[in-house]
């Protein structure tokens, strides 16, 4: 058999030639101009003129767009991010109260339907605030999507104390009231 020799990996691959010349003349970067310079004041040009690249006025240049437009926010202010949140909320709670009121009064033994209703609810929720997540460049989307995620929670936040009235129906114990137990 034979015996293995050690082995040390050379990492020379040989002389690389740069694809660039050795002496290249660099140009002075650009000064950024903000955005209300680059319109043009009416009383200074015509409207056709426009400023280009070097900062001089060229007849005919069309400027270059902005991505974002001059009266569109790219954010959501807090009042109406917590509207959204009581327009998905409020009727979220109803029916996680609801569903949980159904639960709690069924009187089949496996309360197989229920079950899957509630199923169906969290699913379609959560779906519902993923796809409304994709949405790209609309905020009051997205905080759609945030309120539609969250929406299980404010339904289990409604669904308390329709729990603490089943629990309290169903102990000793004294409650307050009859939904705190205590």
């Amino acid at each position: 058999m034979p015996r293995t020799e050690a082995y040390k990996p050379t990492f020379d691959t040989g002389v690389h030639h740069k694809v660039e010349p050795d002496l290249i003349e660099s140009e002075p970067p650009a000064r950024r101009r903000r955005w209300w310079r680059w319109w043009p004041r009416r009383s200074d040009k015509p409207a056709t003129d426009e400023v280009d690249v070097a900062g001089q006025w060229a007849p005919g240049a069309v400027p270059a767009t902005s991505d974002s437009l001059p009266g569109r926010d790219q954010y959501v202010k807090w009042w109406q991010f917590v509207l959204i949140l009581l327009a998905v909320w409020v009727p979220a709670g109803a029916i996680g109260a609801g569903l949980f009121y159904w639960w709690s009064h069924d009187n089949s033994k496996h309360k197989t339907v229920v079950v899957f209703v509630v199923l169906v609810y969290v699913v379609v929720s959560t779906v519902v605030g993923l796809m409304l997540a994709m949405v790209a460049d609309r905020p009051l989307v997205s905080a759609l999507a945030i309120a539609m995620i969250s929406a299980v929670f404010a339904s289990v936040l409604a669904a308390a104390p329709v729990y603490g009235d089943f629990y309290c129906q169903h102990t000793q114990r004294h409650c307050l009231m009859h939904v705190i137990p205590h």
